[in-house]
């Protein structure tokens, strides 16, 4: 039974499409997220630089301001200084707030210095616009070199740290987007190598399979162009056939009948001459002629019986063959054994003539090619089917390298072919051979 092959080649190239398309899909989603992760990483290492940048901006505006503020005699500017520091300090706290967001848990304490520190710094400010002209021309130098500055760069220290953490927070997340690059260009040449593997082994396959079709289809149309060239040759040689069993019909007819009615004629002819002549000479010639009569019609019916013998219609295979066996034996010298068993009488016409025709072009081979001592038949009629054996001791021959052409046996093969059956031939130089046909019963005369 041949396998279908159409469900593995849908199977395997809707397996490679598929690995295709997931890999695809799979490649675009991993791409996706290293870049997001990228822009994460890019973006939040800007946004924490840029807080920190803000906050040392608004430090060093805040020390401009008090700066100008305790240089300033008169306290006109004090509301409007004061003011600004609180917006200052406002916005400095939103900026603490989004940093403490974009900050790794473990510079949560290093961000909570800051805010410590920065706290300090504000709140030393506070006692400055209290002060009268007097005690800001007394004590901004030594308050701003004692208290402001040291604040001041104790709050950007920490920054400094902050953005030093951030900084290498960066490169290790940097390091850990180039190895999941690295990954992913590794998952990718797994991916390919796979599709490329699954690739090769269905193009490979169907490469193998279309091959085997066209070798296949090429031995069929040899079959096909043998099957054709034998055909014509069998339809020659039945014509060569019939031309010859003509010849010789016709020449038996011409030289035995033909003859024997001569003569026959002649006889008759001289019989009324004889009306007077003695009663014995007379029944001589009646004799004569009545013998030649005979002669003629055992003839006739000699044909017939060659041509197809009347029994195989009138009483059946058996007594043909049994017939057909004494026949050749008389002819030929060679004993034949015949065995007959099973139900021989229901057999339809055609397997009945095939079965027949197949035994007589047998013995045939036997007597002109065989050189046999002695030939057995065995014929077996089963309910599905007849089988037909004929085994002879002779010279035997080569199956496989001998032409059947001039043995007759492709003519048996066709008979047997034409009802469904097949042919089997065993034989080696010297060993003999044995013929086998199987031929079976049509549905409709099956018993």
């Amino acid at each position: 039974m041949r396998a279908r092959v159409s469900p593995i080649l849908y199977l395997g190239f809707g397996s490679l499409v598929l690995l295709v398309a997931m890999a695809g899909l799979a490649a675009a989603r991993r791409a996706s997220q290293i870049y997001a992760e990228m822009r994460d990483i890019y973006e939040t290492h800007r946004q924490v630089n840029s807080v920190l940048n803000e906050i040392g901006s608004a430090l060093n505006v805040s020390g401009i301001l008090v700066r100008d503020y305790l240089l300033d005699q008169s306290h006109l500017t004090a509301e409007l200084h004061r003011k600004e520091l609180v917006r200052i300090r406002t916005e400095m706290g939103g900026n603490l707030d989004l940093l403490h967001k974009l900050v790794p848990e473990e510079n949560a304490e290093t961000l909570a210095s800051l805010r410590r520190e920065l706290d300090a710094y504000w709140d030393a400010l506070d006692p400055l616009f209290d002060w009268s002209p007097r005690q800001k021309i007394a004590l901004s130098g030594f308050f701003l070199k004692q208290t402001v500055l040291p604040r001041r760069d104790a709050a950007l220290a920490i920054a400094r740290e902050i953005a030093r953490f951030n900084d290498m927070n960066f490169a290790v997340q940097q390091r850990r987007i180039v190895e999941s690059q690295a990954g992913f260009r590794r998952h990718l040449v797994w991916m390919l190598s796979i599709t490329i593997s699954l690739g090769i082994l269905v193009a490979a396959f169907s490469i193998g399979r279309i091959m085997r079709l066209e070798r296949r289809n090429q031995e069929h149309q040899a079959r096909t162009e043998r099957a054709e060239q034998e055909l014509r040759r069998l339809s020659q040689d039945l014509v060569r056939a019939q031309e010859s069993e003509r010849k010789a019909i016709a020449r038996e007819l011409h030289d035995a009948v033909g003859q024997t009615l001569t003569a026959l004629r002649m006889e008759l002819s001289q019989l009324p001459a004889l009306r007077q002549a003695p009663e014995e000479e007379f029944r001589t010639r009646v004799e004569e002629a009545r013998q030649l009569a005979e002669q003629t019609l055992a003839t006739v019916r000699s044909l017939a019986m060659g041509l197809r013998p009347a029994m195989l219609d009138d009483l059946g295979l058996a007594p043909a063959l049994e017939w057909q066996s004494r026949d050749f034996s008389r002819r030929s010298g060679i004993p034949v054994e015949l065995q007959l068993d099973g139900d021989l009488d229901g057999l339809p016409e055609a397997h009945r003539t095939a079965v027949f025709r197949i035994a007589q072009e047998a013995l045939t081979n036997c007597a002109r090619h065989a050189r046999a001592k002695h030939v057995r038949i065995a014929v077996h009629g089963r309910k599905d089917a007849v089988s037909l054996s004929i085994q002879d001791d002779g010279v035997g021959m080569d199956v496989e390298s001998t032409a059947r052409e001039g043995m007759g046996l492709l003519g048996i093969e066709e008979r047997a072919r034409e009802l469904g059956g097949a042919v089997s031939i065993y034989s080696k130089p010297g060993k003999g051979m044995t013929l086998q046909a199987e031929i079976p019963l049509p549905k409709e005369t099956l018993r």
